[in-house]
């Protein structure tokens, strides 16, 4: 089968950046070009719950007298960015997908939300999420089919950004809800290490598997957002050698699509031409153990999350998530304590594998994106959640109908900036 050439951005959040600080375009223009899109858009992707329109103003705004009086903030002066509906924003409900989960506006951003706007950044509203961030589909559609799932959780997010309604935002991941959807819907999306990102004000599923998470057009756009977020001095740059990459052969080349395949080849093809260095990688013996252990601690922990609301508003649970809940009340203590055991022990374990590596490359998805009555397969992302380690989706290229197919790249612990810089270094060595 042919591919057809990766999505193309002249939205991209650096640029959007870069036009505020030269005085090519005010704060409040920037975001009224936003929201255009919002307007434009928003009918058929259905991507946001609510959009603060006077709020994003009046921050724009303030950005714009700060900066007449010789004030940048920081990387994100101005950019629009979007939040997924499980952070808090003060002065909004956080919703969590769910008809009745709150109707109290929050009193305080999110960490991670105050971090990006003491760095410049102007919160437009809250995307979609589906029902406390687990697998019932949401409204929102994928932007290349709207036939199509965006992926979830973080679905009005990843899609908000594929039609620049927003230059970025902000997700989760629990399984693979930051690089499925960012696949899907062929941007870019890193994935922090576990712990690396605060998870104060976020509605919690399974507190020792969720991450916080960014999403946005390209590589180099994660790079701003991740300075923004870790208050880094500089921003990170291209890996100054080739990267030594890792191809992972056996869970993931035996349940990928042709076409998955096809994608990883092409990158691997481009890169390895440059001069990076591919290496194929076993994974240790009993790998696929981890997807069941995955789904003891998960369940265990969303029912214990959910322990006090399930039984007197089961109502406000939809078909899968209520399913997750019952299936997490029915573990017993022992099983739990192994599967953290389980987890521990594979944390150690699979370093084995990036030795001698710079990141571990596998494709981000086993295919193209299904139709909406799922919000697709995680398998490919949950044992990097598992794990704790920091994982980045770059769209690579796409398929015969359109859609867009990416490539994943995993690093070791604390690992962040040399994945952006290995990823830097490959995004730009890929053909359009």
């Amino acid at each position: 089968m042919a591919l057809r050439p990766r999505p193309s951005f002249n939205h991209t959040l650096q640029a959007q950046a870069a036009a505020v600080r030269a005085g090519e375009i005010s704060c409040l223009q920037l975001l009224e070009k936003s929201l255009a899109q919002i307007d434009s858009c928003e009918a058929e992707i259905r991507g946001w719950v609510v959009v603060d329109r006077e709020g994003a103003r009046a921050q724009a705004l303030q950005r714009d007298v700060e900066q007449a009086a010789g004030m940048i903030r920081g990387p994100l002066h101005g950019v629009p960015i979007g939040v997924k509906d499980i952070f808090d924003v003060a002065g909004l409900v956080t919703g969590a997908g769910a008809k009745r989960w709150s109707d109290r506006a929050a009193v305080r951003d999110a960490d991670v939300v105050a971090a990006l706007r003491a760095a410049g950044a102007v919160i437009v509203g809250k995307t979609v999420t589906t029902a406390y961030a687990w697998l019932d589909p949401a409204v929102t559609t994928n932007p290349w089919d709207h036939a199509r799932t965006p992926g979830g959780s973080s679905s009005g997010s990843a899609a908000a950004v594929a039609t620049g309604m927003c230059a970025g935002a902000l997700g989760s991941q629990t399984g693979g809800s930051l690089i499925r959807p960012a696949s899907y819907c062929g941007i870019s999306s890193l994935k922090p290490g576990y712990g690396r990102l605060s998870g104060q004000g976020i509605v919690p599923l399974a507190p020792s598997l969720d991450h916080p998470g960014i999403m946005a057009p390209t590589v180099a756009d994660l790079t701003s957002l991740w300075q923004a977020l870790t208050g880094a001095l500089e921003p990170v740059g291209p890996a100054s050698h080739p990267p030594r990459l890792g191809r992972l052969n056996g869970f993931f080349t035996q349940r990928a699509a042709p076409v998955a395949l096809e994608a990883l080849e092409l990158f691997l093809d481009q890169v390895g031409s440059q001069g990076a260095r591919v290496l194929p990688v076993e994974l240790p013996e009993h790998f696929d153990t981890i997807p069941t252990q995955f789904r003891v601690i998960l369940a265990a922990e969303a029912a214990a999350v959910h322990a006090a609301r399930y039984g007197n508003q089961r109502d406000d649970y939809p078909p899968l998530m209520g399913r997750l809940i019952d299936e997490g009340n029915a573990i017993p203590a022992t099983s739990y304590i192994f599967a953290r055991h389980h987890q521990e022990r594979w944390k150690r374990e699979i370093l084995r594998s990036l030795e001698g590596l710079d990141v571990l490359v596998m494709p981000s998805t086993p295919d193209v994106a299904p139709d909406r009555s799922t919000t697709g397969d995680p398998s490919f992302n949950s044992p990097w959640s598992y794990l704790g380690l920091p994982a980045l989706t770059i769209p690579v290229a796409s398929s015969e109908q359109g859609l867009p197919l990416g490539v994943q790249l995993v690093a070791a612990p604390y690992g962040e900036a040399a994945l952006l810089s290995a990823a830097l270094w490959c995004d730009e060595r890929l053909g359009g």
